[in-house]
């Protein structure tokens, strides 16, 4: 075939769903795939050589955190990542986006609630779920981690969701639990046979229950048994949480919580001071552009002057549970296996882009296969959402693809519907393309946004569930 857009030369192309892992071209016409070969002949507008580099579909980030200035989204090209997923803030991602957008697709949920006191009248979830869809966002996010509503409440909005088949994801923990092993064992007693999204899950691993490794044995039983929920975790070292300081002077961020009661201080204002001054806790903020952690007296100087109200960060992600959930496996009855965590993720968006830096590590490691990191990344996380043309490079496939230098572990170039975004750490792509159900795209189209639509009855959300595999026992590395 001749009159490509780009053809992309010399790559070694990983694409499990094609079965491919070796040295092909990628032809790309009108935002698709045209054609994949080991030699592709003919004419291009444009060429990119990709150097024996790793070529694979586009890399979706199914957990991020986009809203801040257009920093997640240059920061996420510059990653290698092609589509992303806002958990939480999708109206205020919208609102930025005709001036902070990198060239991505971007999809999203909205937090509703919380409702810690009372359980609300299942009309008023209703409505608030029904105007997310309207808006555009695939579905709803449920905050419990850091601002939790009552068991009540929370098992509403699951259920409320799968009524509508709208999204639901879930940072667990209620009034009564925690974000921690027991809001994660209370989490799949709320939800019942309901369809979730569990949300990072490692994040609930940090031993404050059980010694770390123990709660991931647990966790990853329970989600096994779960065969209808999906999940993801990331390889992130550090989280991010919120500095504010309540009213009655206590962190209202429960997960600040949670960390200031892992190195034993005091749930005050003082406490989260002396955590910031010796170093454990540090404010996230702008530098040249970036956004990077500052710790010590400076730190403290920068969370008082935003009147507490910065966003703040602890390393309390166990590497261990990381790496564990992010290969460990589940071998069934009739034999066969998959991994028990569905995708790697980064909770991330303008800082904790780890993909490729510590993916890419874990294949070095030999902990995951090239094939198996692709799938993780790319191809499991498209099906999660029902974004079927994407995670393959199959003929007539999106024309998403990223590609990543092995050797330094860091994307070289990002491109999206055939248009190159980022080459070689500069962001050159503008605008984004807005994943939405058909309920949205009213609206969307109204505010002047690109829109591809899906539908949730065809994401692997909605359809793990169909049969159940039977038993399993976890296997790890």
């Amino acid at each position: 075939m001749s009159g490509f857009d780009l053809l992309i030369r010399n790559g070694w192309l990983v694409d499990p769903k094609c079965t491919l892992d070796g040295q092909y071209d990628i032809g790309l016409a009108g935002g698709k795939v045209a054609a994949v070969a080991p030699t592709l002949e003919g004419s291009a507008r444009h060429t990119l050589d990709a150097g024996g580099r790793l070529v694979m579909p586009g890399i979706i980030d199914s957990h991020v955190h986009i809203p801040g200035r257009g920093i997640a989204h240059r920061e996420m090209a510059r990653a290698g990542v092609t589509t992303a997923v806002d958990f939480g803030g999708f109206r205020r991602t919208l609102e930025e986006l005709p001036e902070a957008g990198a060239g991505l697709n971007i999809a999203g949920l909205q937090t509703i609630g919380p409702w810690p006191d009372e359980t609300p009248a299942a009309s008023e979830v209703e409505a608030a779920t029904d105007e997310v869809l309207a808006d555009g966002g695939l579905g709803i996010k449920i905050m419990g981690g850091h601002s939790p509503s009552s068991p009540d409440a929370t098992a509403l909005m699951i259920e409320t969701a799968n009524r509508l088949h709208a999204y639901v994801a879930y940072h667990v923990g209620s009034t009564a639990t925690g974000s921690q092993l027991l809001g994660l064992r209370e989490a799949f007693d709320l939800a019942g046979r309901n369809r979730l999204h569990i949300a990072h899950v490692n994040a609930y691993l940090r031993g404050m229950i059980r010694p770390p490794l123990e709660e991931n044995q647990e966790a990853l039983e329970r989600l096994a048994a779960a065969y209808w929920m999906v999940s993801e975790s990331h390889l992130g070292p550090r989280n991010g949480t919120g500095g504010r300081i309540g009213p009655d002077g206590m962190p209202s961020d429960w997960v600040t919580r949670n960390c200031l009661k892992m190195r034993g201080y005091e749930l005050t204002r003082e406490g989260l001071r002396q955590a910031l001054a010796d170093g454990y806790a540090a404010v996230n903020t702008i530098l040249d552009g970036a956004v990077v952690q500052v710790a010590g007296p400076e730190g403290v100087r920068l969370w008082e002057q935003s009147d507490t109200r910065a966003g703040l960060s602890f390393p309390v992600n166990v590497r261990a549970t990381a790496l564990v959930c992010a290969t460990a496996k589940v071998r069934r009855a009739d034999g066969s296996r998959d991994f028990v965590v569905d995708a790697i993720s980064t909770d991330g968006g303008s800082w904790r882009n780890f993909i490729a830096q510590n993916g890419l590590a874990l294949v070095r490691f030999g902990a995951l296969t090239a094939a198996e990191f692709v799938r993780k990344v790319s191809y499991v996380p498209a099906l999660m959402f029902g974004m079927v043309t994407k995670g393959h490079l199959s003929p007539g496939a999106d024309a998403d693809v990223t590609i990543l230098d092995q050797e330094r572990c860091t994307a070289y170039a990002s491109v999206v519907g055939g248009r190159v975004i980022m080459l070689c750490g500069t962001v050159i792509g503008s605008g984004a393309t807005v994943i939405c159900t058909g309920r949205g795209e009213r609206r969307l189209h109204q505010r002047g946004f690109a829109t591809s639509t899906v539908r949730i009855e065809d994401s692997l959300f909605w359809t793990k569930g169909d049969s159940d595999p039977g038993p399993g026992a976890i296997e790890i590395q």
